[in-house]
C-alpha cells in the first residue's frame, strides 16, 4: 500500500498537475490568439498609440478602457464592429492594455509573447517534454497575473478573506485559484512530471531526476 502512494504520489499527481495547467492555459491562448475584441474609448485610442490598430473609431467619450466582448473571426466581419461602435483587435490585446497599465515597453510584444508561451507550455505540459521549463514560466506568469487581474486587492487585500462579506466570495476564489495553479506549476518545476511523461521516456535510465524528481 506505501509503494501504492508513493508511485501515485510520484506519477498519477503530476500527470493530474499537467492536464490542470493545460486546460488553464490553453484554452486562454486561444481565445488571445484567435478571438477578436471590441475596444472602445481609452482602450481603443491607446491601441492605435501602440500600431496594434491602424483606426480607431471612439464609441463614446466616456472613457471606457475596454469593452469586453469576444467574436470569432468568422462569424463577425469588420463592418459589424463599426456598426456597434467599437474598433476590432485580437483579444490579446486585452492583456496589452493591461501590461501597458504597469508602464511595460513594447506591451504588445509581451502580450503575443505570453499568448504564444500558454500555447505552446500548456500543450508541451500535457504531454511532459521539458516539462520543468514550461511550469516554471508558468508559475511566474501566474505570480504576475495576479498582480493584473487583481490590482484593487493591494489596498483591500485582508478584506477579501472576511467570510461575512458577500462581496468577498468572488475576489478569494480568484486569488485562490491563480494560487492553486501557482501551486501545481511550481510543484512540477521542483518534481518534474513524473514517468508518464515524454521526458519520462527519453531520461529514463540516464538518472531519471528531469522526469519524476530522482523516485525511484
Amino acid at each position: 500500500m506505501k509503494k501504492f502512494s508513493q508511485q501515485a504520489a510520484a506519477n498519477f499527481v503530476p500527470l493530474l498537475a499537467r492536464i490542470i495547467l493545460f486546460l488553464a492555459f490553453v484554452p486562454t491562448g486561444w481565445h488571445h490568439a484567435m478571438d477578436m475584441g471590441a475596444f472602445s474609448g481609452d482602450g481603443a485610442a491607446r491601441l492605435r498609440e501602440l500600431g496594434v490598430v491602424a483606426t480607431v473609431t471612439p464609441a463614446n467619450t466616456s472613457g471606457d478602457f475596454v469593452t469586453r466582448v469576444a467574436f470569432s473571426h468568422a462569424s463577425i466581419a469588420q463592418e459589424d464592429f463599426a456598426a456597434a461602435g467599437a474598433t476590432p483587435a485580437r483579444a490579446l490585446h486585452e492583456l496589452t492594455l493591461s501590461l501597458d497599465r504597469f508602464r511595460l515597453p513594447k506591451p504588445h510584444v509581451w502580450a503575443w509573447t505570453i499568448t504564444v508561451f500558454e500555447l505552446v507550455g500548456g500543450a508541451l505540459l500535457v504531454v511532459g517534454l521539458l516539462s520543468r521549463v514550461w511550469a516554471g514560466g508558468l508559475a511566474l506568469w501566474t505570480l504576475a497575473l495576479l498582480a493584473l487581474t487583481t490590482p484593487s486587492l493591494r489596498e483591500s487585500w485582508g478584506a477579501i478573506w472576511a467570510t461575512t462579506d458577500p462581496s468577498s466570495v468572488l475576489p478569494r476564489a480568484l486569488v485562490l485559484s491563480q494560487l492553486g495553479i501557482f501551486a501545481l506549476a511550481a510543484g512540477l518545476t521542483l518534481t518534474g512530471p513524473g514517468r508518464w511523461s515524454l521526458d519520462g521516456l527519453i531520461f529514463r535510465g540516464k538518472g531519471g531526476d528531469d522526469a519524476d524528481g530522482g523516485d525511484e
